[in-house]
């Protein structure tokens, strides 16, 4: 590789992550000051058959939730059951934290076309399997 070569590689890799890190986890943007109140009700996926049921005094119902895979990514162990939920903070970054038995799954909060969306990371990260929840109308 030449000098150039090297010179434009080390000029576009910071650009490209930096870019990827502002659209968030499967292209959706972080939602951003993500109030308890809009979180209140029954969030689904079809794909990854979850169902949460946020209420406002902070318990949650939770039925599906994927908790381990094998391999190939396959789903091998899910949580259900009733627990506890409440936005963790850090920095300007929030995520949603659901507490089912004595496990904690932390969902990223992010925006969808201005609609606020739940996502859960399915396994290892870089096989992309991502659970995308919406609130139920």
């Amino acid at each position: 590789m030449d000098s150039r070569a090297w010179k434009r590689a080390l000029i576009l890799v910071p650009v490209a992550l930096s870019v990827s890190a502002c659209m968030g986890w499967g292209g959706y943007p972080p939602a951003k000051n993500v109030h308890n109140s809009q979180l209140i009700g029954t969030w689904r996926t079809r794909d990854c058959d979850t169902t949460l049921v946020l209420k406002p005094d902070g318990s949650a119902s939770a039925t599906g939730i994927p908790a381990d895979t094998d391999l190939n990514g396959k789903i091998t162990r899910r949580l259900s059951g009733d627990g506890t939920w409440e936005i963790y903070k850090s920095g300007a970054e929030q995520e949603l934290d659901v507490t089912v038995g004595d496990e904690e799954t932390p969902f990223d909060l992010y925006r969808d076309k201005g609609r606020l969306v739940v996502g859960l990371t399915v396994g290892d990260p870089d096989s992309m399997n991502w659970c995308i929840l919406t609130l139920s109308v």
